[in-house]
């Protein structure tokens, strides 16, 4: 088998030798059996990267691959890798679900409109988010070289391409270089949108907000601020996302523990009762069950689709929405030859779209339809560069998590 099979993506391993199929099922990475894994997440991801995730030898591997091969082929006429080891995704989008539908619909517009000869040299992929199966992020503390991944990649929140080993390997390095100019409206200018090293690009941002449901609230006030989380009165009361890994709401966490320290935290743990998904904050808000949040905190695209709004408020922090970004890396090297895409992606048609699903885009000639008096809370570059994000976003999981589950410190 060639050398360069491992330099492959998973989908093109798999598509050039659909016998090797059955070594994956057996060897740890049988979610590239899904057809639509292995042509979503298999296409951005080379084998060599995909096997060091998962803690699998590589020679070792592929020696499973050749014996499958072999014997499929005995001959050995099969087809070569050596022809496909350099492909590479222009362009891999792992998008909020909201976002997801209408940006691949424009995206295929823009496709349609140009010239043949550009659109033929195009390879992309546009998922959603909520696969459960994958990570995409996750290999980003796998890559070895720029090689190693898309030209241009989009996420969602502070993820694996926020993480120390990413940070100083690819973007200290200048591997990625930032492609908006824009500083953002009258609202978003204050907050420092624009990364100041000109590194990653901020396109839009799924900001957080409080929902109270007054049914359960009783006569205790409404909160004001992230601070009044903290309270006591509100023991047991609240509902943040929390996820089936036993992970919650990571920015929230980093801004109450950046503000209030591990004090912070573990007043909010014994305060949180809920860990849901935020569609189960929609539903329950209103509902007048008594198993349900007095205060729920979720986007901003969630709460505007609550239903029950009788007895239901959105509260729009004193202190600012918080900020998780939508972020998009760029290659240094692709961005003037890319330019056609990087300027669809920055531009306001996309930037229309982010707006629309209530994802504020950067972009100052959009509305993104936000109260007269908006003000956010960004926890900032300069502090997501300076600290080791991986290890903050489980140290404060940690100490959440003792209080939520009623552990003594």
């Amino acid at each position: 088998m060639p050398a360069t099979l491992l330099d492959l993506t998973v989908r093109e391993v798999i598509e050039l030798h659909p016998e090797t199929l059955p070594v994956f099922a057996a060897n740890g990475l049988e979610m590239f059996t899904d057809e639509e894994i292995r042509s979503s997440f298999g296409a951005a991801v080379r084998l060599r990267t995909a096997l060091k995730a998962a803690g699998i030898n590589g020679d070792l591997f592929s020696r499973l691959l050749d014996e499958a091969v072999t014997a499929a082929q005995p001959a050995a006429g099969g087809p070569t890798s050596q022809s496909r080891a350099d492909r590479n995704l222009n362009l891999f989008a792992l998008l909020p679900c909201p976002l997801k539908v209408p940006l691949e619909q424009a995206f295929h517009g823009f496709l349609a409109a140009l010239p043949e000869e550009q659109r033929a040299t195009l390879t992309f992929c546009l998922e959603g988010n909520a696969n459960s199966l994958i990570d995409y992020a996750d290999y980003a503390d796998h890559f070895e070289t720029a090689a190693d991944m898309p030209d241009i990649i989009i996420t969602p929140g502070f993820n694996s391409f926020f993480h120390r080993h990413f940070v100083e390997r690819f973007i200290k390095t200048g591997q990625f270089a930032g492609v908006n100019v824009f500083a953002g409206d009258r609202h978003l200018a204050a907050m420092g949108v624009t990364d100041p090293d000109g590194h990653y690009t901020m396109l839009a941002m799924n900001l957080l907000v409080l929902v109270v449901d007054h049914t359960r609230l009783g006569n205790r006030p409404a909160p004001q601020s992230w601070a009044d989380l903290l309270k006591p009165e509100y023991a047991k009361s609240i509902a943040i996302r929390g996820n089936r890994d036993g992970s919650f709401c990571e920015t929230l966490l980093m801004a109450l523990y950046k503000d209030f320290g591990g004090d912070g935290l573990s007043r909010l743990g014994r305060n949180v009762a809920w860990g849901w998904h935020p569609s189960q904050m929609v539903k329950s808000a209103g509902s007048g069950r008594e198993d349900t949040p007095a205060i729920s905190v979720m986007p901003l695209f969630f709460a505007n689709n609550i239903k029950n709004r009788d007895n239901v408020g959105i509260v729009w922090p004193e202190d600012g929405a918080l900020v998780s970004p939508v972020t998009m890396l760029v290659k240094a090297e692709k961005r003037e030859e890319l330019r056609h895409l990087v300027d669809f992606l920055v531009g306001p048609q996309v930037a229309g779209i982010c707006a629309g699903a209530a994802f504020p885009a950067v972009h100052p000639e959009v509305d993104n339809r936000l109260p007269e008096n908006a003000t956010f809370k960004w926890i900032g570059w300069d502090y997501v560069k300076k600290h080791d994000i991986k290890a903050l976003i489980a140290d404060t999981n940690t100490a959440f998590q003792r209080a939520f589950r009623g552990e003594t410190p």
